[in-house]
């Protein structure tokens, strides 16, 4: 194979080799944002740079921040999507059913991000991954009639009192039905009057709730009213077929970032419009525990609780003991699974475009589509790193206080340009696997990436045992010294996964997966 060629479907595993360079690609981008949260409180993810950072360790905390955090993890998702388009395609060339094999792949997957949420590290994607993944089931796969009945029931039961919570419990369901009736509809009228009605009302009930002065309870409301009426009026404008996927994931992903940088840019520029108690930027968290405070004020109560959270998680991951943090992890679980709710709305959006490369050829024919990865490493990492840095300039950090001092604008925006940059870092990558010289050694990465899951825990169990007090008690050194240590784990897991796939056929934890989601013990020893 020349280094201009491209990795196509190798005989022997029938892979696609350019995704598991991307996998290995991703997962250092991933070990490097990941490290940060094995010195800091999970719960303090998405707000900046930390005060008190100074020189070199500012440079590569501003540095990890706006080229790193939130770009590897998307491209990690969009993979995620192609892993199942490139599935559901082997199951139908195979003449197999597909659901009953990719619903116990997912179940799996499943069980493997709630052990190692509870067993080691509560900042795990597998979980956000398993549910995102069930919704783009529903959206690709459930007969039409049963999607039909589950949102007239999604949308039906949080009426019934003391169902209000299924509201928002039920949101995917929601949303995989109304990309099913997208992705299906043969009445090129049906999707829009369906989601231009449904928003149009949602809108109408925000209003007469803010009029009604109930305040925080209409910002939902307001959003996923506006989800529906943007996805009705994208139907509008018609589409080839094959084109639905890549355009109601790009709509779902930009709709929802863009509302909730519309809503912190309200807060911050029109505090009296964009909020109904304005807290000072300067205030402690005495003055947000106090009594005084409205308890009906929902960002009051949620900064409460972030702190608390982030001072007990600080305590037992220093402190305590390994049984003290698997119990501090396991109560976490109700609220982390009441999380997960909203962040597999946006990876729905986040796959689907992921499907649509598999679906169109681009990954698989990769040589007639260089202009198409060129434009996107051109356009896609200024304009995202560019939107990132475009929020430094209003904030870096999120200050003490419930008043968030622009940094919830400035995260948006930095969360606004994770999508085209990590298109944009695909589009490089594929560029370099087709070039000639030394950038087509990024190919090395492929080994790295198929084991990507043994590799991801193994991280987890490394950073542990170094960080946390349980183990050397490392919590807190240097954000400089931190990405150091990641790279160097990075580079001894890629050497080791080159050493285990030259005799095994899969990683450990891989070959565990694929046993139980074909229900079948795969051989594990590589051919002779």
């Amino acid at each position: 194979m020349t280094s201009s060629s491209l990795p196509a479907l190798s005989p022997a595993t029938d892979r696609l080799d350019a995704l598991d360079v991307l996998r290995g690609f991703a997962l250092i981008g991933i070990c490097i944002a990941n490290v940060e949260f094995f010195n800091r409180p999970v719960v303090e993810s998405g707000q900046g740079i930390p005060a008190g950072l100074h020189g070199l360790d500012w440079l590569v905390a501003f540095l990890v921040a706006y080229l790193v955090s939130g770009k590897f993890w998307t491209i990690f998702s969009l993979l995620f999507g192609m892993g199942f388009a490139l599935m559901l395609e082997r199951a139908r060339v195979a003449g197999r059913p597909f659901a009953p094999t990719y619903g116990r792949r997912v179940g799996v997957l499943l069980a493997i991000g709630l052990l190692h949420h509870t067993l080691l590290w509560s900042g795990d994607i597998l979980i956000s991954y398993a549910a995102g993944a069930l919704a783009l089931m529903l959206a690709l796969l459930a007969p039409a009639r049963l999607l039909v009945i589950a949102l007239i029931a999604c949308i039906a039961l949080p009426q019934v009192p003391g169902l209000s919570l299924l509201g928002w419990l039920l949101a995917p369901v929601v949303l995989a039905s109304l990309v099913a009736l997208y992705l299906r509809a043969r009445q090129a009228w049906l999707f829009p009057l369906v989601t231009i009605g449904t928003g149009a009302l949602m809108s109408l009930a925000a209003l007469l709730a803010a009029s009604g002065s109930k305040g925080d309870d209409t910002t939902m409301l307001t959003a996923v009213g506006a989800i529906f009426t943007g996805l009705g009026l994208l139907a509008c404008w018609g589409s080839p077929a094959d084109q639905k996927p890549l355009r109601i994931g790009v709509q779902i992903v930009l709709l929802t970032y863009c509302l909730i940088a519309v809503e912190a840019g309200m807060r911050h520029f029109a505090p009296a419009v964009g909020q109904t108690t304005v807290m000072s930027s300067t205030a402690s968290v005495s003055s947000a525990d106090d009594e005084s405070v409205p308890a009906a004020d929902g960002r009051v109560l949620r900064y409460r609780e972030q702190v608390a959270r982030s001072t007990e998680e600080r305590v037992v991951l220093t402190q305590g003991s390994y049984p003290d943090a698997v119990a501090m992890r396991f109560r976490q679980l109700d609220e982390r699974m009441v999380d997960e709710v909203g962040f597999s709305v946006l990876l729905v959006g986040v796959f689907l475009i992921g499907v649509w490369f598999v679906r169109s050829g681009v990954i698989a024919r990769a040589a007639e589509h260089k202009t198409l990865y060129r434009r996107l490493a051109i356009i896609g990492i200024p304009l995202g790193v560019g939107l990132g840095v475009l929020g430094s300039l209003i904030a870096t950090g999120r200050p003490p206080g419930v008043d968030d001092g622009g940094h919830d604008l400035a995260h948006a925006l930095l969360s606004l340009g994770s999508l085209p940059a990590a298109l944009g870092y695909i589009g490089a990558v594929m560029l370099m696997l087709h070039s000639r010289g030394a950038l087509a050694r990024i190919r090395l990465l492929a080994p790295f990436g198929r084991m990507a899951l043994s590799n991801y825990l193994t991280q987890s169990l490394v950073f542990s045992l170094l960080f946390y007090a349980h183990g050397m008690g490392l919590w807190g050194i240097g954000r400089t010294t931190q990405v150091g240590i990641a790279l160097g784990l990075c580079a001894l897991q890629i050497g080791l996964s080159h050493w285990w796939l030259a005799r095994f056929q899969y990683g450990p934890v891989e070959w565990v997966w694929r046993a139980l989601t074909y229900l079948t013990w795969p051989p594990m020893r590589g051919k002779a």
